[in-house]
């Protein structure tokens, strides 16, 4: 019955004003049985393991409440966990503002397997003596897996080519990358960078933050799970409370568009059925058939010299090559697009692919 607390504080406030149970009860619409009813089931046990996991997640919904502990082996329904945090204060309580979407264009290049495309962006706070922290996030858009954080008091855009370089050698070189055009991203040091290493830098149009939606989200939980909750005397103390929030989102906590799985577990599955299709546990061998990776060099006639291939060091040196970068996103009616592409879907960019290049 709707407003269940609401009726029996009012039959409570009737009957001690001298109104007949009778008469409250018929005022009120209800029968003097359901006013009598109290439930018989002991939530205790359930309330306990809420508590602890409200106070150890304090910005956690009831979904992923729920999804926790069904998690842990007990078998509860969703609308018991939402009444049982009604009932002890622990429903969040947070108005958000609705966005209006502007004009813009859909996001291209949809990854369709792990390491296809990353997307980045920065996040800023600040220590307790009021020093400003960026905060380089990087997910992969297919598993949802936060890639790398990285926290420095000033990171300009050599400093992010070298944790992409990091990045690159211990997980392998993405085919897109996408961000805002922020002038870290757009430097002409970091083009050389992704010419060097084979990857197409892919830039949304201004002011279109929701092009680049999968990051804003992660940012979003990371601003709302971590760094809203804790204060950093320093840029040590803060780079080891959000790397170990990186390893928690990876590695601990449901995703929702995961269908409550966490990355990594996502990430392991999707694996196990690459392998038992074709034996590509990697996905290597697969590519986006409307983007697919730029052509190699011989498409244009270009060719390197064994002595004019640059490496990666030769690249952060900025002595690299710098390949032909395309920072806008087609648009399905722009002219340059062929009529027989579909709308959405994207031609092939244009670059160098060097040989001996990770």
């Amino acid at each position: 019955m709707s407003d269940t607390p609401g009726r029996r504080e009012a039959a409570a406030f009737l009957i001690g004003r001298e109104v007949s149970a009778r008469r409250a009860c018929w005022w009120l619409n209800v029968s003097r049985s359901w006013l009598k009813y109290g439930s018989r089931k002991k939530d205790d046990e359930l309330v306990e393991k809420l508590m602890a996991l409200a106070k150890e997640h304090p910005r956690y919904g009831v979904r992923r409440l729920h999804a926790l502990l069904r998690r842990g082996d007990l078998a509860v329904n969703l609308k018991r966990v939402r009444r049982l945090c009604g009932k002890h204060g622990l429903l969040l309580k947070q108005k958000r503002r609705r966005k209006h979407r502007g004009i813009g264009v859909g996001v291209p290049c949809r990854a369709e397997y792990p390491n296809q495309v990353w997307a980045w962006d920065f996040v800023e706070d600040r220590t307790e003596t009021g020093r400003k922290l960026r905060v380089l996030t990087i997910v992969d858009e297919f598993t949802r897996e936060c890639v790398e954080v990285e926290v420095e008091h000033r990171m300009n855009a050599k400093l992010v080519a070298r944790t992409l370089t990091r990045l690159f050698e211990q997980r392998g070189t993405p085919a897109f990358i996408r961000s805002d055009n922020g002038p870290e991203f757009i430097a002409k040091f970091l083009m050389r960078v992704f010419a060097i290493h084979g990857v197409t830098a892919r830039h949304i149009e201004p002011g279109s933050p929701w092009q680049n939606g999968l990051n804003e989200r992660f940012n979003g939980s990371l601003r709302d799970e971590c760094l809203n909750l804790e204060t950093f005397h320093n840029r040590d103390h803060a780079r080891a409370l959000i790397k170990l929030y990186g390893r928690q989102y990876n590695e601990r906590r449901p995703h929702s568009s995961l269908g409550y799985q966490t990355p990594r577990e996502f990430a392991a599955k999707w694996r196990e059925n690459a392998e038992e299709k074709d034996g590509c546990a990697g996905g290597t061998g697969v590519r986006l058939g409307h983007c697919p990776p730029p052509a190699a060099g011989e498409k244009d006639g270009l060719t390197l010299r064994e002595e004019d291939q640059p490496d990666s060091r030769t690249a952060n040196d900025g002595g690299a090559p710098v390949a032909r970068q395309q920072s806008r996103i087609l648009r399905a009616d722009d002219g340059s697009v062929p009529k027989k592409l579909e709308a959405g879907k994207f031609p092939a960019q244009d670059r160098v692919d060097v040989p001996g290049s990770l």
